[in-house]
C-alpha cells in the first residue's frame, strides 16, 4: 500500500512538472487588432502538455496502476489549471472553466490509462 501513494505522489509531480513546464509559465495575453484579447496559451503549449499528459498516462497503465494514474495525474492537472484560473480571472468565470475542464481531463486519461493497461504483457507463470 506505501508503495502505491508513493507511486501516486510520484506522478502527481511528474503532472505538476508538466503544467508548469508548458503552462504555468504563461500569463500574458494577447491582444489582437480587433481589440479582443486571447490566450494566455498558445496551441502548442496545450498539444504539448496533452502529448506529455499522455505519455505519463500510458506508463502509468503498462505499469498496472490506471487507477491512481488517472486520480493523480488528472486530478493533479486540474488543480494546477483550477489554481492558476482562480489567481487570474477577473472575470468570476474560472469555475466554469473548471467544470468543463473536470470531465475532458479525467476521461482522456482514464482512456488512455485502460488503453495501456490492456496492452501490458501477462507475467509468466512459470516458476
Amino acid at each position: 500500500m506505501a508503495a502505491a501513494g508513493l507511486y501516486a505522489a510520484l506522478l502527481s509531480a511528474l503532472a505538476l512538472a508538466n503544467w508548469l513546464a508548458w503552462l504555468g509559465w504563461d500569463r500574458e495575453r494577447d491582444i489582437q487588432p480587433d481589440g479582443s484579447a486571447t490566450g494566455p496559451y498558445e496551441p502548442w503549449q496545450v498539444i504539448g502538455l496533452g502529448l506529455v499528459l499522455a505519455a505519463l498516462s500510458a506508463r502509468a497503465g503498462r505499469r498496472g496502476r490506471p487507477v491512481i494514474g488517472t486520480l493523480a495525474l488528472a486530478g493533479t492537472t486540474w488543480l494546477a489549471w483550477c489554481v492558476n484560473a482562480f489567481l487570474s480571472d477577473d472575470s468570476g468565470l474560472w469555475g466554469v472553466g473548471a467544470l468543463m475542464l473536470l470531465p475532458v481531463v479525467f476521461a482522456g486519461v482514464a482512456l488512455v490509462t485502460a488503453l495501456a493497461a490492456t496492452t501490458r504483457p501477462a507475467p509468466d507463470p512459470s516458476p
